[in-house]
Parts: C-alpha cells; sequence; structure tokens
C-alpha cells in the first residue's frame, strides 16, 4: 500500500508542512510517481512512526536519528509511556470501587478513603482552570493556514458562515489560540490597524529554537531578532505574523543565566 500526502497528513495528524519539512532535513524520502506526487510506502511509514514517537519522548529535532532506533525498542518506550498513564487511572477506578463495595455494603466510607478520592477529583475553587489567547485577524482562513505551515502549530477547528470563516483555532502546545475576527467595536484589532505597532506579544516554547527559525525563514517570515542567548535563561527569536502580531520563540538555555538584582 501507498499513501499520498494528503492522506497521510490526515490519519496522521501530522501536517502536509511537516511531512515535506522532514523531507528538507533529509529524514524521510518518499518515492515519487511519473507525475512527481510523493508515494508514502510502508519503509516510509515506518520512519515516520519512529521520529514521530523519538520526538514525543524528547528527542530534539536536530539529534534524531530514525535508522539508529530500534523499532522495537521504540514500542517498547511507547507503550510503557501509555501503561504509567493507564496504571494512573486504573489506581483511581480502584478507589473509587473500593468505596462502592463499602456503600453497597451499607457501610460508609473512611476519611481516608474520601481524602484518597478527593485526590483524585483535584480542587473546585474557583481558580482558573485553562488559558485562551485571543489574536484578532482580518482573514482568519488565510491566518490560520499560514500558523499552522510556518510555524508548525497544531490545526483547531475552522468554523463558518455563509462560506465565510468566523473563526479559528490552533494550538501551541498545551495552549489554545482563538483567532478572532477584527472587530473594532470589541477593541479588537490586528496591528496592522495600529500602524505595526502591537500591544501584546506570545511567546511559545519549541524544542529546538535554531530549527524552528529556519524554518519561518524558508517561509519568508519576517524576522525581528534572530536566535540570540538572553540573560534571563532561554534562547529566542522574535517574529511577526502576516498581520503584525509579535511571536517570541524560546527554547531553555543548559545552564542559565540570571539578571543581577538592581543595587
Amino acid at each position: 500500500m501507498e499513501l499520498m500526502i494528503g492522506e497521510v497528513a490526515a490519519r496522521t495528524g501530522v501536517t502536509e508542512r511537516t511531512l515535506r519539512y522532514y523531507e528538507e532535513l533529509g529524514l524521510l524520502a518518499p518515492a515519487r510517481d511519473d507525475g512527481g506526487r510523493r508515494r508514502y510506502s510502508h519503509a516510509v511509514l515506518d520512519r515516520l512512526y519512529r521520529i514521530r514517537l523519538l520526538r514525543r519522548l524528547g528527542t530534539r529535532l536536530g539529534d534524531l536519528d530514525p535508522d539508529a532506533a530500534d523499532l522495537r525498542s521504540l514500542t517498547r518506550r511507547h507503550l510503557a509511556e501509555l501503561d504509567a498513564r493507564l496504571a494512573e487511572l486504573a489506581r483511581q477506578r480502584e478507589r473509587v470501587r473500593a468505596v462502592e463495595d463499602r456503600l453497597l455494603d451499607g457501610t460508609a466510607p473512611s476519611d481516608e478513603a474520601l481524602l484518597d478520592l478527593l485526590s483524585g477529583l483535584g480542587g473546585d475553587e474557583a481558580t482558573p482552570t485553562r488559558r485562551i489567547t485571543l489574536l484578532a485577524y482580518r482573514d482568519l482562513a488565510a491566518a490560520h493556514s499560514w500558523l499552522i505551515e510556518v510555524f508548525g502549530l497544531a490545526p483547531g477547528p475552522v468554523s463558518r458562515h455563509d462560506g465565510q470563516v468566523v473563526h479559528a483555532e490552533v494550538f501551541a502546545g498545551d495552549g489554545v489560540i482563538w483567532l478572532h475576527r477584527e472587530a473594532p467595536e470589541h477593541r479588537l484589532v490586528p496591528p496592522l490597524a495600529l500602524n505595526g505597532f502591537c500591544t501584546a506579544a506570545l511567546a511559545v516554547h519549541v524544542d529546538d529554537v535554531d530549527t524552528h527559525h529556519a524554518r519561518a525563514v524558508a517561509a519568508g517570515a519576517v524576522i525581528t531578532q534572530p536566535p540570540t542567548d538572553q540573560a534571563y535563561g532561554y534562547r529566542e527569536y522574535s517574529v511577526l505574523d502576516p498581520e503584525g502580531h509579535l511571536w517570541s520563540f524560546q527554547t531553555p538555555l543548559p545552564e542559565p543565566h540570571h539578571l543581577e538584582e538592581d543595587r
């Protein structure tokens, strides 16, 4: 079985841009048919699995060597990660089941059992539970595609009304970013409407800031500061998206430096 790039992207969640980028790095080499279209064979899919799993397990992009990765060892590590998550769920389930047994016997659960149940639920105080960043754009569809293709953000849902995109989302790690239409009535406008001035900026952590910078440069993004080691412990670069929002991509330095306290 051989798949086309769109089929691989649809079935794996890996964007076409990322698949092409792996080719640029020499990590993937799918065959081409007579029309020049990429064909992903079993061997290429095997290699893609190794690459994605190594990334999930924390390997930096610049250190990837799928040829040196033993597939059996990788699947064992993958299973170990999943088993650890399942084991924690099993422990929580057993605590709940034990309390249910006592209740069925007409016995009240002990204080210790109740504390165990509470530890698995977390608090319900009126505290923040999730952050959502909202950015205003004039062209939501173009912005959504650009952020995925150039910055490598994960695609989220796109909502349309009468054929026009009215809302879109992307994900940066564990954070969601909502793309909102330009709405002066709500004081929501892109930097383009403010002569390019930004009133806020986004900072996103990446595994390899230099590799991410090279990807943005190759796509023609406007770099406002190249990768630089900062005194506050990060190597970062700054870049503008097509509507002028300022983004900073960062990687922690191995030995963070700290600014001296003001005397």
